[in-house]
């Protein structure tokens, strides 16, 4: 719904809509993680073993993260909201560079997702290319934030634009840090090795 966004006619109907979705999803994420915590917090007072009390430890920071991934995507929308009261226009440029982000998110995401579906068989070769993907996208983060003060300077998109596109970025870019927080954990605290 964020790259929806980044791309809807602004002041238009589907604009309002789907920040409104958004705003909807992301206090549905806020809720569902406090009442997920709120469970895996009467588990605890259960009796459990160490390795089941570090368990709920990880379930409770994976919890956290995918919250933070929905916290992320609606600090875009407020984003675009901003630039859209202050009359800013994007170039074909920004939009091809903020796309590609979302591409390498998207990546990221799904093998995120094949991680927690089963997280004691998680496969190594699924960890690697999340690890690698992280690398891409802080790697783009870098490269973008660079050639931003270039093209401001050469006069390729006026400045104002160049701030709202960065501050974009780096949101996007924080979502993908949450994403491997949550590869994190499963590598760390769930994966059987399997020989």
């Amino acid at each position: 719904m964020a790259e929806n966004l980044v791309h809807s006619k602004e002041k238009s109907e589907e604009f309002s809509q789907l920040f409104s979705r958004l705003e909807k999803y992301e206090e549905i994420s806020d809720r569902m993680e406090i009442e997920i915590a709120n469970y895996l917090n009467r588990c605890a007072e259960g009796r459990l073993s160490n390795e089941g009390k570090l368990h709920i430890a990880a379930m409770l920071n994976i919890v956290s993260e995918i919250e933070s991934i929905a916290d992320c995507c609606f600090g875009c929308a407020k984003i675009l909201i901003r630039k859209q009261e202050s009359g800013v226009d994007f170039t074909e440029l920004i939009y091809k560079n903020i796309d590609t982000m979302f591409g390498y998110l998207k990546e990221a995401m799904t093998d995120m997702i094949e991680l927690l579906s089963d997280v004691e068989k998680a496969r190594e070769v699924a960890i690697i290319r999340s690890y690698n993907k992280e690398r891409e996208i802080n790697n783009l983060r870098n490269q973008l934030r660079t050639n931003n003060v270039e093209n401001i300077n050469n006069k390729v998109y006026e400045y104002q634009s160049g701030i709202y596109y960065m501050d974009i970025i780096n949101d996007l870019e924080k979502m993908g840090d949450y994403i491997i927080n949550v590869v994190d954990t499963i590598r760390d605290h769930f994966r059987k090795h399997v020989a």
